[in-house]
């Protein structure tokens, strides 16, 4: 899970912002991808992270290094640690999401596992939401990527192996201001 950004928009770490169902957008993120997943690694630069998902079972901490680079940096970094496994990636600001979305996003990769499953909104591609195939060359493609500067998920998803997983929009809508939240989340 991708938790690592600054929040400056909404004013507050989204992070730690209280989820309707309990606990935090993280917490609650978190436990949600660990009905799914075998474990969950949490990325973020932030340490108070660390109580947040404090006795959850299978889920981990781990602090990308500063400074912040953007989520894209975060994947080579989560990648790094997998080997050849696929990753699921799931920002932390999407409190919609549900365990029935994440299954159907799982069930459409199994289908085509050689190539990354991202998730759709009917309308444009929603790229921190989706499986990512591990093994040197995902990670050797990123890399490249990188050196060369790019920064824009879209930019690097446009040069690999990708299908498009259209999914409940409702359920991927992300909250960036105050404004935002309060509409998701009324």
């Amino acid at each position: 899970m991708l938790c690592g950004g600054a929040s400056r928009r909404m004013g507050q770490d989204k992070a730690a912002l209280p989820h309707p169902d309990g606990g935090s957008w993280l917490s609650r993120t978190a436990e949600l991808l660990s009905r799914v997943c075998e474990s969950v690694a949490v990325c973020s630069q932030h340490p108070s992270h660390a109580a947040l998902v404090a006795g959850l079972e299978r889920i981990h901490l781990t602090l990308e290094p500063p400074p912040a680079q953007g989520p894209l940096r975060a994947l080579a970094q989560v990648l790094s640690s997998t080997g050849d496994s696929a990753v699921l990636i799931a920002p932390v600001d999407m409190p919609r999401l549900s365990q029935e979305t994440l299954e159907s996003l799982i069930t459409q990769w199994e289908l085509a596992p050689g190539q990354a499953a991202v998730a759709h909104d009917g309308q444009q591609l929603q790229p921190l939401l989706g499986i990512y195939p591990g093994g040197a060359k995902q990670r050797s493609t990123l890399a490249q990527a990188l050196e060369a500067g790019e920064r824009r998920w879209q930019g690097w998803l446009a040069t690999i192996p990708h299908q498009a997983v259209v999914l409940p929009a409702q359920q991927l809508l992300n909250a960036n201001t105050p404004a935002e939240r309060a509409r998701l989340m009324p």
